[in-house]
């Protein structure tokens, strides 16, 4: 059995002894250590190297006002852990790192100063048995990304050197990662890679990755590309790939993913004033007293000189190639490991009389979503390449956040947020604004045909709110008097529409998730009785231990869907608007501009069409689409196929108008991005 190897070296130890020694004598040192004093003093004197293990040890003597790590909710080991961004998100929502892996000695420093040592860091991953790594709940790894990136991939064919699996020395570390999952079973993972690894070697590359972990090891994968704009002011796009031991109902769409935009360039560079002094960065970066980045990170006139004159050759060859200038008000390109060099992909504009500067260390940190308590105790070079190689610390902890709630044992909660039930909800004077919202979520769900006082629906309704069945009935129908899809067929409803009847119109059309929430949670404590089971588009049944955050996020979900199926099929009387298929149990409530791709429209009815399961499949495909006259639009891909079913299915839509709902026509705008960004046809 292969014996677990610390690679701290000689200088990250005589760099923490230097540390100790200005807080404990040479005796209290050498006390601790277990060394006699003599040794010590040798050491400082340069007469004989300390041992590379006693790094760790003065890390635990200096604790660098760190709190010791608690012992977590679930365990983590931290492989290829670069300088610990994945492990301090992990961190962050409760877990435990008991293991950790970085053969770069600097990073390795950088690593050491930041997180206590209750274990070895160790080296080389290829040298340790498998069997030697502790048990744990979760493996975490950044296995490097540099044979499978754009930038990396270039450059090695520009050297004539293997790139991907081909790369001997970090192209095949996957394998590492798969061998320790094999062996220890973790009850899940998570990998993170740059975007081109999914596209490297025409998709051959991720094929073996994804067939390793699913095919032999037997684990449920997901996979994402995520945005780092969402978390920091950084575009920076990397696959997540995350896989879970046991069979869990996973989607990504319950991972919160903040909107683009939100972060600025002017929420992590230094500020004029008010920057904050940090004991750990001293004046390293920043002259507080003349409230400014030091001077070396401006750029010398040569260099601005031929950075200019660079992307003016290369615009006028047509292509792209050139320095990045930002603003406070910028979201920049992706830090790379190149920064170092010339900064030129990232470079701040100081103004049209004077040359653009670098961004120091310890903004590139903030860029990369670290706290400013983070220690920095190595070059700028060397900090430049590490918070290149890291990852978006908030956008790793959002992940990090929903495997934790699959893994950890929870207390059963809620499966549906509370809401706070009105004191006059049961008024039976002027309508309240909860019996109109109520009113008109049950409107949304209802064929109009069926909007009278008889009607179960109706009944029930108004007997939790303390109204007549008629009265309620004509609520509806008053709310219909305002509804274009209603009014613009010659039918105006009762007419009679209230302020508060339109106020609550407007609020449903601007935010339709929200509101139709918030009517379920109303009503679901009004009369939990009243409410029929939630039939989603996918009726797999939800695990019973599913519990906490998890149960709670998943029939959040559910209630989402079952209104918008339940709205959607009610306009096109539970019809297939292209094939006029009947059966419900073959209808889905497709979306026009898919679910994950405009969080603000999920509900919103005119957002959907009715369609059979192949009809839905072909157009989320982008097989088929409509024009803005409703009329199905058949992909140049369909049209060259020869097979008969083809033939009989799709060809015969083209240029037939669907049928159109009483309510909620498809609007133009959805139908517009559905054309541009997922139809595969090219005349329309």
């Amino acid at each position: 059995m292969a014996t677990v190897i610390s690679t701290a070296d000689n200088s990250t130890a005589l760099h923490y002894l230097a540390s100790a020694r200005k807080k404990h004598s040479q005796e209290e040192v050498a006390k601790f250590l277990n060394f006699n004093v003599r040794q010590v003093r040798r050491w400082e004197k340069g007469e004989i190297e300390p041992p590379a293990h006693i790094a760790a040890e003065l890390q635990r003597l200096l604790n660098f006002g760190l709190s010791p790590a608690k012992k977590g909710d679930f365990t983590f080991i931290d492989l290829f852990a670069g300088i610990g961004g994945i492990r301090m998100a992990f961190e962050k929502i409760g877990g435990e790192c008991v293991f950790t892996s970085e053969w770069d000695s600097y990073a390795q420093k950088t690593y050491a100063a930041n997180f206590p040592a209750l274990h070895p860091l160790n080296g080389d991953i290829t040298q340790i048995d498998a069997s030697d790594i502790p048990d744990h709940d979760v493996l975490l790894g950044g296995f490097p990304c540099q044979p499978f990136s754009i930038a990396g991939v270039s450059k090695k064919n520009a050297l004539g050197r293997a790139h991907g699996f081909a790369d001997e020395t970090q192209g095949t570390l996957f394998f590492d990662v798969a061998r320790i999952i094999a062996q220890k079973q973790p009850r899940a993972f998570l990998l993170e890679n740059v975007k081109n690894l999914q596209s490297h070697d025409k998709g051959r590359t991720f094929d073996v990755i994804h067939r390793t972990l699913t095919k032999d090891l037997g684990y449920q994968v997901f996979y994402k590309v995520i945005d780092g704009a969402r978390f920091v002011p950084q575009h920076r796009e990397r696959i997540i790939i995350i896989g879970f031991r046991d069979p869990v109902i996973f989607d990504w769409d319950m991972v919160d993913l903040p909107e683009k935009g939100q972060h600025l360039l002017g929420d992590v560079i230094h500020k004029a004033s008010g920057e904050p002094l940090l004991e750990w960065d001293g004046s390293t970066y920043y002259d507080h007293g003349l409230g400014k980045p030091l001077d070396k990170y401006t750029l010398t006139d040569g260099l601005w000189s031929y950075l200019q004159n660079y992307k003016k050759k290369h615009q006028e060859a047509g292509n792209g190639f050139g320095f990045g200038l930002v603003t406070p008000e910028s979201v920049t390109r992706t830090l790379s490991a190149r920064y170092y060099k010339d900064g030129s992909e990232i470079l701040f504009s100081q103004g049209a009389d004077k040359n653009p500067r670098r961004l120091t260390p310890r903004e590139c940190a903030r860029l990369m979503g670290f706290p400013d308590t983070f220690r920095i105790p190595v070059s700028d070079t060397q900090a430049y390449k590490q918070f290149s190689q890291a990852a978006v610390v908030p956008m790793i902890e959002a992940v990090a956040k929903l495997i934790a709630s699959f893994i950890t044992p929870k207390e059963p909660a809620k499966t549906v947020p509370a809401v706070i039930l009105p004191k006059n909800i049961m008024a039976t004077g002027l309508w309240t604004k909860e019996q109109i919202k109520l009113a008109f979520h049950l409107y949304c769900q209802l064929p109009y045909g069926r909007i009278h006082g008889r009607n179960p629906e109706i009944i029930a309704l108004a007997k939790v709110i303390g109204r007549t069945p008629d009265a309620v009935a004509m609520k509806m129908l008053n709310i219909a008097s305002i509804d274009p899809a209603i009014t613009s067929t010659g039918r105006v409803g009762l007419g009679n529409a209230s302020a508060l009847d339109r106020v609550v119109w407007d609020e449903f059309q601007s935010d339709w998730e929200r509101l139709a929430l918030e009517c379920h949670l109303l009503r679901q404590q009004l009369d939990k009785d009243s409410l029929e089971d939630l039939e989603p588009e996918n009726d797999e049944l939800l695990p019973s231990n599913f519990t906490g955050e998890t149960r709670q996020v998943l029939t959040t979900q559910r209630i989402k869907q079952h209104f918008f199926r339940r709205a959607v099929l009610s306009s096109y009387g539970s019809r297939c608007c292209m094939s006029g298929l009947s059966d419900s149990r073959l209808l889905i409530a497709s979306h026009i501009v898919p679910w994950s791709k405009d969080k603000s429209n999920r509900l919103n009815p005119s957002n959907g069409l009715c369609l059979s399961a192949i009809h839905d499949r072909a157009f989320d495909k982008g097989l088929i689409s409509l024009s803005d006259d409703w009329r199905i639009l058949v992909s140049d891909e369909l049209r060259t196929r020869d097979e008969s079913f083809v033939k009989a299915i799709f060809l015969p839509l083209e240029g037939q108008q669907i049928e159109m709902p009483e309510r909620f026509k498809p609007d133009h705008a959805f139908l517009l991005r559905h054309r541009g960004e997922i139809f595969l046809g090219s005349d329309f």
